[in-house]
């Protein structure tokens, strides 16, 4: 792209290239390849709680039910429905909307870097072009979003659609009206509108150039015009659907509230200690998803000799790319600034946890690295060589994590699973909190609790008709007053505690689902809380979730060992069973995040001491007498800590973690006093 004489804004160096031109660079190569890749790889389950929403929209468009949510995305929804007359599975569906939007995006920016490379026709402008389409189409979160049952992809291809057909526009020697860009960009904003930024900046900045220059104002009322009846074509019925105008526009500033307050900087800030600590912990975030989104590897651990190479290969085409750009053309200008203006709405507005939402930026990236390696003409074989290694080295480090997303159910799907194979739907109640969608589509035939709108009197309902089981997903995001609802005031015990895990790379949201199923003792053998041989919990193996009950997040690595941080509330609960009633030594290895932390040892509700914890792993001891173990069967200990303290608030911890965490445990030992240790 260059600069426009009369105008001084971003269009391409030449006119609309003659078609023969283009078959001549191929630009249908990268699209073709693309389409194959990304349709082999669609992904075999509905992986996000916005995808399952997305699939019942497709049967019933309701706003008012978060089918799907405000601002309602009906252009993608009804894309999906042309589709679905073919296809009958939503999953299916919906993947493969993603992925012929994947490809056709990728033919977008081919024409797009074709227009980049600077001079007449010929070399520079294929290799930008296509290396362009190649560095964008085989990122790993565009080769992954093209798989998903969601709109960015498409949404995406609205956008730069959107741009190129603005573009071409004004390239015409004569000054007409933008019809079919303005039409195609209303329509747009109905497939997904938080995309519209760069389209935005585009537009006005064109309209103003032209108030300056003082040209006719005629074609941008015709293009208005035409911008506002394709915003018609799907506010209007819209609209009826939602029974008015108000009655849409209260919705979506509901929506908006509620992602301002749990997504952006405004709504870190209400809850941070400082302004300091939330635009550390945002920073942090950020370049660990952009790591993410752009090498399949980000900054948080593991990390390793692996993830440093792939920094410094991201590095050696990155930088190159940018610092032997056009830096004097306004073209590298409005690159840059299409791109630090898509990280800004990201970094402020938006959640930072989500690799698909930094797509929008991968295209100015591309088109900017592509359009400075083009000015290296010595020697020869360069240009050969990183349009056939950049591009292999993408697939090599991408193909793993899209393989498991065509292969591995999503870690929602693989729990609602196991449900419908162990437990019967009339005698089990789901509670969810992030994966309530899939088990609203997967467990239809099962009660359901919502976390986020927990009805303790239902749910009590529920258990009056007879409920044996109760099926927790998302058990770590539960409240303590909810749990309270759940376990029956704490009569009910874990039956089973299990972890579904896939990739966070795959899919960072629901990367990881653990599943607590609780039933009444009374159906709990006496011998399934009965002690290992050696009397030692293993604290985040498979076996541990049957004796743990209140404040224990999931398995994780601390410090290099597997365990348990306890936490959510003070007090971390163990039960388990005795065959023979005597002084025990209840042994523990502990780390303690907040510094000077101390536990009370608490059994079947009588102290029996306290502890101080290090902040590094440690051992400790404490006697159990006879007399307070024998008052209960199942007896149930208590770790009763002094302090919770989310990582986040702690300066210099260099974490976004938000969970309020006490203490991590590794094992816990009971033994008769007087024998030695295990």
């Amino acid at each position: 792209m260059s600069i426009s004489p009369e105008s001084g804004i971003l269009v391409p160096m030449m006119t609309i290239p003659r078609h023969s031109r283009l078959a001549r660079c191929g630009p249908l190569i990268p699209l073709t390849v693309t389409l194959l890749l990304y349709m082999a790889f669609r992904s075999i389950s509905l992986d996000d709680f916005d995808s399952y929403s997305f699939a019942l929209a497709l049967e019933r468009f309701d706003l008012r039910l978060q089918q799907p949510q405000p601002p309602g995305f009906p252009v993608y929804v009804a894309m999906a429905r042309l589709l679905q007359r073919r296809i009958h599975s939503p999953t299916l569906t919906l993947t493969t909307l993603s992925a012929i939007s994947g490809a056709l995006s990728v033919g977008v920016v081919g024409l797009l870097g074709y227009h980049t490379g600077a001079g007449k026709f010929g070399r520079t402008n294929c290799f930008t072009g296509a290396l362009a389409a190649l560095l964008f189409g085989l990122a790993p979160v565009t080769w992954l979003t093209s798989g998903k049952a969601l709109s960015d992809m498409p949404g995406l291809l609205w956008t730069l659609l959107s741009l190129w057909l603005w573009i071409l526009w004004r390239t015409r020697p004569d000054y007409r009206p933008p019809y079919l860009a303005a039409l195609v960009t209303g329509i747009g904003l109905g497939v997904r509108p938080q995309n519209a930024l760069p389209i935005a900046m585009w537009v006005i900045g064109t309209l103003l150039t032209d108030l300056v220059r003082r040209r006719s104002m005629r074609p941008w009322l015709i293009g208005a015009a035409f911008g506002i009846l394709g915003i018609l074509v799907w506010l209007v019925p819209l609209v009826q659907i939602m029974g008015g105008v108000s009655d849409y526009m209260n919705s979506v500033r509901a929506h908006a509230a509620h992602v301002s307050r749990a997504d952006s900087l405004a709504g870190m800030l209400s809850t941070s200690a400082s302004l300091a600590v939330a635009l550390r912990g945002r920073a942090m975030a950020l370049l660990d998803t952009l790591l993410i989104a752009l090498i399949s590897d980000g900054i948080q651990p593991p990390s390793g000799p692996v993830s440093l190479w792939r920094v410094l290969a991201l590095a050696g085409v990155v930088v190159p790319g940018v610092l032997l750009a056009n830096w004097r053309a306004r073209a590298t200008h409005h690159l840059a600034l299409w791109f630090v203006a898509v990280v800004a709405q990201t970094f402020f507005f938006e959640t930072l946890d989500r690799p698909r939402l930094f797509l929008p930026l991968v295209p100015p990236l591309a088109l900017l690295v592509a359009a400075g390696w083009s000015r290296i003409r010595s020697p020869r074989f360069l240009q050969m060589a990183v349009l056939a290694l950049v591009p292999l080295g993408l697939v090599l480090q991408s193909l793993p994590h899209v393989a498991s997303l065509s292969q591995i159910p999503a870690p929602p799907s693989q729990a609602t699973a196991y449900i419908q194979a162990h437990y019967p739907s009339g005698e089990t109640l789901v509670a969810a909190a992030g994966s309530f969608r899939a088990a609203q589509v997967e467990l239809a035939d099962y009660p359901l609790a919502y976390m986020y709108r927990f009805d303790a009197g239902q749910v009590e309902q529920r258990f009056d008709l007879g409920l044996q089981y109760v099926a927790i997903l998302d058990r770590d995001q539960f409240s303590p007053v909810a749990l309270h609802t759940l376990t029956r005031q704490g009569s009910w015990i874990t039956l089973e505690d299990l972890t579904f895990t896939r990739d966070r790379r795959v899919h960072t949201q629901h990367d990881q689902v653990r599943l607590q199923v609780l039933t009444s003792p009374d159906r709990v053998p006496t011998s399934a809380l009965l002690l290992p041989e050696d009397g030692c919990i293993d604290i985040g193996s498979d076996e541990d979730g049957r004796y743990l009950g209140q404040g224990w997040f999931r398995p994780e690595e601390v410090g290099g060992v597997v365990g348990r941080w306890g936490g959510q509330t003070i007090t971390s609960t163990v039960r388990f069973s005795l065959i023979q009633s005597t002084d025990l030594t209840l042994r523990m290895r502990a780390l303690a995040f907040p510094a000077n932390q101390r536990v009370a040892v608490r059994v079947n509700g009588s102290l029996v001491g306290t502890l101080d914890q290090a902040q590094d792993w440690t051992e400790m001891t404490i006697s159990l007498p006879h007399s307070v173990l024998a008052t209960a069967q199942p007896a149930v200990l208590e770790l009763i800590h002094d302090n919770l303290t989310a990582p986040a608030t702690v300066a210099g911890s260099g974490s976004s973690d938000m969970r309020e965490i006490s203490s991590a445990y590794d094992w816990l030992c009971l033994n008769p006093e007087g024998t030695p240790a295990p």
